[in-house]
């Protein structure tokens, strides 16, 4: 039954019990009261040494557009615009330029709070004995001037006291207000005037090193400029002369007329041959319809457009249109060899005749105009392209001029420009606005900043319980022994059958607990937590008909005998009982009922065909013991005989239980032999002894052999004082004591 619970825990995972934890640090509530006192009293010693600083604050405004009375600061400002200006401006702030300033100006180096050195102090026994060891010629010999010297004020080649520096900026704080443009400068000290003054000295020492590098600026600006403006003017005289003397060559006053004769005759000729090649290609198009009709009659030639508009085309070609229509009439009245209508027929011929004589002279008129159109555009084309070749050396010249012309143009414009910014510069050199100034100056402060004394002691206070209760947890989960009840349960996810109390009387000092025990009236915890043991195992045996209930433990000295003595005085309340002592190597039941060592037992029985009657001790009514009797030189074979196995199935009929004390597990395997036999076996675990890896171990063993555990028994129990936890393993037998 304990075996199967055994294996179902380890599958399941186990639920971290907070009770547990609570129970815990209630009983070790003493222990983590005087280490939180302790730690609260060395924190108000702590809290009272501390010196108290006092923090002043100023706060300052930096603006991104400067008043300024002339534009230099477009020669040699920084970008106000950019993100990164103000974060510039802050380190500026902690700058060790700005903080030099301050300590020079307030002589800081003379003050004792930023320069240790200063404090003159008497050498103590060890400091001297050192300096004798050092002196020693062995050890001066092995020890650099360096070495010696190496606890000395730590000064560069400026004379600058580099510990007083880092205590000074140690103590100084700039910190930005978020989404303004104001930023508090904040000083501790221990002295609040001082706090205030160096707070207010170092936001007037960051404005004047302001001023002083635009001056500087400015003044280094002013004598470049004015170094380029001599260069400056020579540049420009020298492009003037080379311009003059190019115009003086070419024999030109400007570019003026390079330009405008270039236009004109561009334009001109330019317009002649788009006027001529229209007028090419009108006379193409018509000899080229006139062509496409060699042999056409005069009405045909005469369709196209060109033809049918000249003048005296139109003229013939109505005069013909007359002719025809007068034929047309004449013939309604007349015959063809009619007089009339011969002299219009013939009226009409000339007329056609004239026309297509005209016709033809219109065609090599066309011819001839072609020829002349292409000619004059042929001239044309030439003519232009003698112009470029023409206008092309001038626009050298030009291009030349042009070039001279913006040498001068440019020398002239950078010329004034430094001009105008050597006049501005030097008419207003000694003036210079500021990028910042006070939004709010430091105060003296009324209270310290720091330290917190309430706040150091009420942390001290709080760290100390808190490291204690850690503490004892973590003492108690790296802690493998089982303590009690709660204990087993915690650390093994199961409960016990039952614990049995430690008993404290001397008499049991030096030598094993004895039967009496059970008896007496000094120990009723004991005998109750005996009975609720045997009670659990009753219950959970009452169904298998089960009458044998062996007794074993990991190893010795846990308790086991014990155990199997008062719980064999406790079933023989009800019952008829037999305790036998199996444990052959290190028999023990007989000293525990005052038996004589000579008694006969069990080994007698087996060995020596005694009668069982005669190896049988009858203590009570209801309880018979049966000692191991001689000692057995094969304890295994003898428990693992048939004679054994027989001799109990002979007992089991004569009594109602029958306990088997048996040896310890892991040493011999004796207890496997009978655990089989009895069908399961009662494991005693003594109290803080045995380990959880111990249990863990014979455990797996018992498992291994087949053998199931009926329960685990929790021996040597401490007994707390009343009223250290609400539940304990001895509450209920208080309660049956009182009742």
């Amino acid at each position: 039954m304990f075996s199967s619970l055994q294996q179902g825990k380890v599958e399941k995972e186990q639920i971290i019990d907070i009770g547990y934890y609570v129970h815990i640090v209630k009983v070790k509530w003493l222990s983590i009261a005087l280490f939180s006192i302790l730690c609260t009293a060395i924190s108000i010693l702590f809290a009272l040494s501390l010196k108290p600083t006092y923090k002043a604050t100023a706060t300052l405004l930096i603006e991104s557009s400067q008043k300024k009375a002339i534009s230099i600061e477009e020669v040699v400002g920084i970008d106000t615009s950019a993100k990164e200006y103000y974060l510039t401006q802050f380190e500026i702030l902690k700058s060790n330029q700005v903080a030099l300033r301050v300590i020079d100006k307030l002589d800081l180096e003379n003050n004792i709070e930023f320069n240790p050195s200063l404090i003159q102090s008497e050498p103590s026994l060890i400091d001297n004995l050192k300096v004798e060891i050092k002196s020693l010629p062995v050890i001066a010999s092995y020890l650099s001037k360096d070495e010696t010297d190496s606890k000395s004020i730590v000064v560069d080649d400026s004379g600058i006291n580099q510990t007083v520096l880092k205590i000074f900026k140690s103590k100084l704080s700039i910190e930005p207000i978020r989404k303004t443009q104001l930023v508090n400068i904040s000083f501790e000290s221990l002295d609040p005037n001082l706090a205030a003054t160096i707070a207010n000295e170092v936001a007037h020492a960051y404005i004047e090193n302001s001023l002083e590098s635009k001056l500087v600026a400015t003044e280094q600006a002013t004598g470049w400029i004015n170094q380029r403006l001599a260069s400056l003017k020579k540049q420009l005289e020298d492009s003037e002369q080379a311009l003059l003397l190019f115009l003086k060559q070419q024999k030109l006053i400007d570019n003026s007329g390079i330009e405008a004769l270039t236009s004109s005759e561009l334009t001109n000729l330019t317009d002649r041959i788009s006027s001529a090649t229209n007028q090419r290609i009108e006379a193409q198009s018509l000899y080229n319809a006139l062509k496409s009709k060699p042999n056409g009659d005069i009405s045909s030639i005469s369709s196209v457009s060109l033809i049918s508009n000249h003048p005296q085309i139109r003229d013939i070609r109505l005069a013909e249109s007359n002719a025809e229509k007068q034929v047309s009439e004449l013939s309604k009245r007349y015959g063809p060899k009619h007089d009339k209508m011969i002299q219009a027929q013939a009226q009409l011929q000339s007329i056609q005749l004239r026309a297509n004589k005209l016709t033809k002279k219109l065609i090599d008129g066309v011819e001839k105009e072609l020829i002349s159109a292409r000619e004059q555009e042929q001239m044309l084309k030439s003519e232009l392209l003698s112009k470029k070749a023409e206008f092309q050396s001038l626009s050298v010249v030009k291009r030349e001029y042009d070039a001279l012309k913006r040498e001068v143009d440019t020398n002239a414009k950078l010329y004034d420009l430094f001009l105008t910014r050597q006049k501005e510069t030097t008419a207003t050199r000694d003036f210079s606005a500021s990028n910042a100034r006070f939004s709010d100056y430091a105060l003296v402060p009324l209270k310290p900043s720091k330290p917190n004394r309430k706040l150091i002691v009420l942390l001290a206070l709080c760290g100390s319980i808190g490291f204690a209760v850690l503490t004892i947890i973590f003492l108690d989960a790296f802690n493998s022994r089982i303590e009690s009840s709660r204990d087993f349960e915690n650390k093994l996810g199961l409960l016990p059958t039952g614990a049995i109390p430690m008993i404290s009387d001397k008499k049991y000092k030096n030598s094993p607990i004895d039967a009496s025990v059970f008896a007496s009236e000094r120990h009723s915890v004991f005998q109750e937590s005996v009975d609720s043991i045997r009670t659990s195992l009753y219950l959970s045996l009452r169904n298998s008909q089960r009458k044998l209930l062996a007794i074993s433990s990991a190893v010795p000295a846990e308790g086991k005998t014990t155990t199997a003595v008062n719980l064999a005085m406790s079933f023989a309340k009800l019952e008829r009982v037999l305790l036998i002592d199996c444990d052959l190597r290190k028999p023990s039941v007989a000293e525990r009922f005052s038996l004589p060592s000579s008694q006969a037992g069990l080994v007698n029985v087996l060995l020596t065909n005694a009668s069982v009657e005669e190896c049988i001790t009858s203590v009570n009514e209801n309880l018979d013991v049966m000692t191991g009797g001689m000692l057995a030189p094969n304890p295994q074979e003898i428990l693992s005989s048939a004679a054994f196995e027989e001799l109990i199935e002979e007992l089991a009929t004569k009594y109602d239980r029958i306990i088997l004390d048996t040896p310890p597990i892991l040493p011999v395997k004796d207890a496997y032999i009978i655990g089989r036999l009895a069908q399961g076996l009662v494991l005693v675990m003594k109290a803080n002894s045995t380990s959880k890896s111990v249990y863990n171990h014979t455990m797996t063993l018992l498992n291994r052999h087949g053998v199931s555990v009926d329960g685990v028994v929790l021996n040597q129990v401490p007994i707390r004082k009343e009223g250290k936890h609400a539940y304990t393993e001895y509450s209920l037998y208080a309660y049956g004591k009182n009742s």
